[in-house]
């Protein structure tokens, strides 16, 4: 898979155009900024995304799992997780049968975008 380091929007946009995966690493400081470039530049090519977080990298780096499931066990947040997750599968609705996903790895600041079709 092709590595592009940092924000590189030419080469982030002619890998859109080429219709390939790639990854994107080096995004300590721009993260958030980066997936806005990234989805804006396949969506200007009439392309759909789907961008979702890389739980398991999340879970085996960061042991977060034991932390969500001791914080659900009061009904308040309980509710908040139910809710978060109909809003998810409605997101998933919305962006069903993506062109491109785009996997968050929040604890390396990488992104993967893999072209689905």
């Amino acid at each position: 898979m092709i590595v592009v380091t940092g924000l590189n929007e030419a080469q982030i946009e002619a890998l859109v155009k080429s219709k390939a995966s790639f990854q994107i690493h080096g995004l300590r400081g721009q993260f958030m900024a980066s997936i806005k470039l990234v989805e804006t530049k396949i969506e200007s090519q009439g392309l759909k995304c789907r961008v979702r977080s890389d739980v398991k990298s999340t879970v085996v780096q960061g042991g977060t799992l034991g932390a969500v499931f001791s914080v659900l066990t009061t009904p308040a947040t309980l509710t908040t997780a139910t809710l978060t997750a109909a809003a998810g599968v409605g997101h998933t609705l919305v962006t069903y049968n993506p062109d491109y996903e785009i996997i968050k790895d929040y604890v390396n600041k990488k992104l993967k975008i893999v072209y689905k079709k």
